[in-house]
């Protein structure tokens, strides 16, 4: 194992991570949550391999859309605010680019919302803190990006990205308007629409149903961007580049 962990504690935890809760080495159909990687791998089914983009990619294995476009044979950009999920992403996705910080509307300094140093469970809205959250919320500053500059200060610069993953708790919105789609333009993009009435942390979710899809600002933003909606799931809704 390469010295990406600083201690004891950090290399039991990845153990338990990767080994036990996922089983690293036993090959999947599917990693998401609800088939998206399925849908995603279909759509890219004649490229052997292309770039990605995947903002709040929480696990490297665990409901995650893009560990099947890395097997492949894909590469891109993994992007979280939690320091561990990155650490996670460095040991199983080394051929990646794996970035520890946050991703927002402007390059600025954003607060962090989070209950252990050893957790993916963290976010910068802190209205979810307080419900997702038991006990103490711990809360400090992080380094933030705007997409076209996290792209443009990186090895994908002025490349074609082919998907684009988000799930960045509610920001999703201002990460889009962060990106310059005159200079990048994702083929595919997956993207969260909620329910307006559905709980943020998800425990009790309401299934949003097409018209309140359209209706979404995240729905008019793509549209007006010549995107168009292929796919559905509870959460997670894909958009395809009209060519």
């Amino acid at each position: 194992m390469k010295n990406y962990f600083i201690n004891l504690k950090e290399r039991i935890h990845v153990l338990q991570n990767i080994y036990v809760k996922n089983n690293f080495f036993k090959k999947k159909n599917t990693y998401s949550m609800h088939g998206e990687d399925l849908v995603i791998a279909e759509y890219f089914k004649d490229l052997s391999k292309g770039i990605y983009i995947d903002l709040g990619c929480y696990h490297p294995i665990q409901y995650n859309n893009t560990m099947l476009l890395y097997q492949k044979g894909w590469t891109g950009i993994n992007v979280d605010v939690s320091d561990f999920s990155i650490k996670l992403f460095n040991f199983c996705r080394p051929k990646d680019l794996n970035l520890n910080t946050a991703v927002s509307s402007k390059n600025e300094e954003v607060n962090l919302y989070y209950q252990k140093d050893l957790s993916q469970l963290s976010t910068l809205v802190k209205s979810q803190s307080r419900i997702a959250f038991q006990g103490e919320i711990k809360e400090r500053k992080v380094s933030s990006k705007t997409l076209t500059s996290l792209l443009d200060n990186s090895v994908y610069k002025n490349k074609q990205i082919h998907f684009l993953d988000l799930d960045v708790e509610g920001a999703d919105l201002d990460v889009l308007k962060s990106l310059d789609f005159s200079k990048y333009h994702p083929k595919l993009i997956c993207v969260e629409i909620l329910s307006k009435d559905m709980n943020i942390n998800k425990k009790n979710f309401i299934e949003i149903n097409s018209k309140e899809i359209e209706k979404s600002e995240i729905y008019m933003f793509l549209t007006k961007q010549n995107y168009k909606k292929i796919w559905s799931g509870i959460f997670n809704h894909i958009f395809a580049l009209n060519t």
